[in-house]
């Protein structure tokens, strides 16, 4: 059993964002991994190679198990990284508050825009949609779950704050 020392921090504020992956309470930036951006290049020779296989065929289903393998990758890879944060963020802290995004409604599609003449409008959707890989990327929900999978294991806790100026101004007591 540890000895409690007052002089360690006892909680800490995660604010999660696309610059920084999270910034604590204590001034420690975390970088973005970008684990599907450094494999896009690789996957989008994959699947233009597929597109030009018979559907079906020997060489397609290779090509789709390599494909399958390379995204099972990207995944492996962003789960071991949240759970080795998850376990640096609570080595010095008993309490994490997060804020309690509605995480849906960051990657939701741009609402269509009509005309006049029944034409669609520009809407920045296409913007919107870079932004939406790297949220997607980013996988907050998950890394969220990691971080309360870890505190059940370790004993320790995490609070969900309304996020309403939560990157202005963090946890004060």
């Amino acid at each position: 059993m540890q000895k409690f020392n007052p002089l360690k921090t006892t909680r800490a504020c995660i604010d999660l964002g696309l610059l920084h992956y999270a910034v604590t309470s204590d001034g420690e930036f975390i970088e973005v991994p970008k684990f599907f951006r450094k494999s896009q290049h690789r996957l989008s020779k994959l699947q233009v190679r597929l597109a030009k296989r018979p559907k079906h065929s020997k060489t397609w289903k290779i090509l789709k198990g390599k494909i399958a393998k390379l995204h099972q990758l990207i995944a492996r890879q962003r789960l071991d990284w949240q759970f080795k944060l998850a376990d640096h963020l609570f080595s010095d802290v008993s309490v994490i508050f997060i804020e309690d995004l509605l995480l849906a409604n960051l990657v939701r599609r741009c609402k269509a825009k009509l005309g006049e003449n029944g034409q669609f409008l520009p809407n920045g959707q296409s913007a919107k949609s870079g932004l939406n890989k790297s949220l997607q990327d980013a996988a907050f929900g998950q890394f969220i779950q990691v971080l309360e999978y870890v505190a059940w294991k370790l004993g320790k806790r995490v609070v969900k704050v309304d996020p309403k100026g939560t990157s202005q101004h963090c946890c004060e007591g």
